[in-house]
């Protein structure tokens, strides 16, 4: 019991996520260009960002597990498995690939040439 992980650590580990997640998109773009976006000071989107915490343990109250970014597609756990497995059998096809060109390189260069 001692060692359980109990409901709101499980929320805390996702909010910290989606915190980390905002922080992240934040920061790639400048704080100046956000607040030029919503024709505040720059100083207000720093004061903005210190409120992610409760909004965030909001949303995981809601269910939000994540955020989906501009560009990004989020895939199920099974497409994502099977990404895996293709790139693990394409790993392994170029690991042997490179073994027969090094077995092919070094067999040619032991041999003797005579003349």
């Amino acid at each position: 019991m001692e060692c359980a992980n109990t409901r709101k650590q499980f929320n805390q580990f996702i909010s910290n996520h989606l915190i980390a997640s905002a922080l992240q998109a934040l920061r790639n773009k400048t704080q100046s260009a956000v607040a030029r976006t919503l024709g505040v000071h720059d100083s207000t989107i720093l004061r903005r960002t210190e409120k992610y915490p409760e909004i965030c343990e909001t949303l995981v109250a809601s269910g939000i597990i994540d955020f989906v970014m501009e560009g990004e597609r989020k895939i199920s756990e099974e497409e994502y498995r099977f990404l895996w497995k293709q790139m693990g059998e394409l790993s392994q096809m170029k690991i042997k690939e490179n073994a027969s060109i090094a077995a092919t390189n070094e067999a040619c260069c032991s041999m003797e040439f005579t003349i």
